[in-house]
Order: structure tokens, then C-alpha cells, then sequence
């Protein structure tokens, strides 16, 4: 299986970004047009995105304020039991997070390249979030071709 990698670095918190990551009003502020769930182990959390889809994650691991598993299921197929990790550490006055979209499925070569590059996206989204209060969450982020 294979995985893409991506960090950004906040003027913020660990519990602040923490939260953004894992809380279901706080990632419609950075990533989904809305979500809900309850942030519990093997709870699940409804991401969806306006007139398009709604991913399905179950939460397999939260370590609050270092650590994030999510697992995709029941969704279509180029997300369907792939993971998202999220590991955070603080550095030279700010909170760095490490995030990795892994188990994609290896023929899918097309969604493998569209994560590394989307996933950019909305990591930036996030850190304007974190840092402005103003994130671009879907439909609003950054497209990277028409029809995006």
C-alpha cells in the first residue's frame, strides 16, 4: 500500500490544533462543508463536501494534543480503508504537524498523485485557519484543475 506525507508548521497550540484536527465544528472550518461525530474511540465522524460526497471515518486512535487515527470506510473507492495520521510535536514557538494519507491503493496511481497535491491544500487551509481564524474549506479551497 502506498502513502503520501505532508507537514505544516502553526503559531498555535497543541490543544488548538488538536482540536482542528479532531473536533467535527472545527474541521468545517478548514477542510469539509460540514461535519459531524462524536470524537471517541471507534466513534465516527461524517465529513461531507457540498454537492459532491460524504466521507465515512471511524476513530481507530486520539492521543489528545500528539496523536490522530482516522480510518475511511464505507465510502468510494479510492478513499475506502485508507488512513489519515496525524502527529503533532511543538518546535521553535509553534506546533508542527506531521500528516500522513496512508493504505491507498497502489494501481490507483491517479488518486495517489491527487492526494500528495490536494492534501497541500487543504494543510495550508488548516494553518490559515490556525492562524487567522479564516480557513478555505470546501467548495472554497484552492483547485488544482476545472472541475476539481
Amino acid at each position: 500500500m502506498e502513502k503520501t506525507m505532508h507537514f505544516i508548521g502553526a503559531k498555535c497550540s497543541r490543544e488548538e490544533m488538536f482540536n482542528a484536527i479532531s473536533k467535527p465544528q472545527e474541521i468545517e472550518k478548514w477542510w469539509a462543508t460540514k461535519s459531524e461525530g462524536v470524537v471517541e474511540l471507534g466513534g465516527s465522524l461524517f465529513l461531507t463536501f457540498e454537492d459532491l460526497t460524504t466521507l465515512k471515518f471511524k476513530y481507530d486512535e486520539i492521543v489528545p494534543n500528539e496523536k490522530l487515527v482516522l480510518t475511511c470506510f464505507d465510502s468510494f473507492k479510492s478513499w475506502d480503508k485508507t488512513q489519515l495520521v496525524f502527529e503533532l510535536r511543538e518546535k521553535d514557538d509553534q506546533v508542527f504537524l506531521t500528516h500522513t494519507h496512508q493504505n491507498i491503493d497502489p494501481e490507483d496511481v491517479e488518486s495517489l498523485i491527487y492526494f500528495s497535491s490536494k492534501w497541500t491544500v487543504y494543510l495550508l487551509s488548516l494553518k490559515q485557519y490556525l492562524e487567522t481564524n479564516i480557513g478555505t474549506p470546501y467548495p472554497n479551497e484552492t483547485k488544482l484543475y476545472h472541475g476539481d
